[in-house]
């Protein structure tokens, strides 16, 4: 996908605020920094290139890749469907939908369309929240969103909720797929092992979660980051490694034998070896209850 240019007020905003370090680890602060500087040049770059379907920019950055909205929504919609993760009537509760980077593209695709997906996207970020309650609501019903109010030192600094203590809104066995892309990426080992039990419950029997990680083997390993995450953990811990320490939320790596013995310990099962790349993936599965044989 073609990249947008460099306006002169853009120029402008990185070579005074971006070499401030504080400023390149808070993505509060750079969010209020880009919807001041930011958000009226990429307006005019999305209508004059036909991309008013975006968010502004100050919501695609504070989730990563703002150049590359669509783009990422495609690729995981084909991952999405190579895997078989949508069936008729599937109820999906994408857990940190931010800006709705893959709900656009799962509400606007037809085959999804015609398979009547019911989608719920939840996320910490009011102003994504509301976003996408404007614009994919309306392009498809079935496809609402809600702000859970969890505190994260990195995204939602005033967060009235300890993620570690936030229920899932919904009644147990509620979806046949749960998403969770850059989520578990940006919590600490308390709510992880929390965000896996909550997922195990609103899981029906048989129901899939798809979660992305840094994982990494030994501290060794993570220490100087390893390339294909192309970020480095310098900040060990138990079984997890920091990229900073300030904002430890930023990125949050872990080694991948203690995830997967939190998914044994929560009662979902892997179903399929991790797929490693930028975020490593990890298809995991609520099994079907085993009921006691009668004589």
């Amino acid at each position: 996908m073609q990249g947008s240019r460099y306006t002169p007020e853009r120029k402008y905003y990185r070579r005074r605020f971006m070499k401030i370090p504080w400023l390149r680890r808070n993505f509060v602060a750079r969010r209020w920094l880009d919807r001041l500087f930011l958000d009226a040049p990429d307006y005019a770059f999305r209508i004059v290139t036909g991309r008013s379907h975006w968010p502004p920019y100050s919501l695609r950055s504070f989730v990563g890749g703002a150049q590359r909205f669509d783009e990422v929504g495609r690729w995981f919609l084909g991952e999405f469907k190579s895997l078989g993760l949508f069936t008729l009537g599937a109820r999906v509760l994408d857990i940190g939908c931010g800006c709705g980077r893959l709900a656009y593209t799962l509400a606007a695709d037809e085959t999804l369309r015609k398979l009547r997906i019911n989608y719920v996207g939840m996320d910490v970020d009011q102003a994504s929240v509301r976003w996408c309650q404007r614009h994919i609501t309306p392009l498809n019903p079935l496809f609402t969103f809600y702000r859970a109010d969890c505190y994260n030192s990195s995204y939602n600094p005033r967060g009235t909720i300890a993620a570690a203590d936030y229920r899932f809104p919904h009644d147990d066995s509620s979806f046949e797929v749960l998403l969770l892309t850059s989520v578990l990426t940006h919590v600490m080992e308390e709510e992880l092992r929390h965000y896996l039990q909550e997922a195990f419950r609103v899981l029906a029997p048989g129901g899939v979660a798809y979660a992305s990680f840094f994982l990494y083997q030994d501290a060794a390993e993570v220490t100087f980051g390893l390339d294909r995450h192309g970020i480095a953990f310098p900040f060990a811990k138990s079984h997890h490694a920091l990229n900073r320490e300030d904002f430890p939320t930023n990125a949050v790596a872990y080694q991948e034998t203690f995830v997967r013995s939190v998914i044994e310990e929560v009662g979902l099962r892997l179903i399929k070896p991790p797929q490693y790349g930028a975020q490593d993936l990890l298809l995991l599965q609520r099994p079907y209850e085993v009921c006691p044989q009668t004589w």
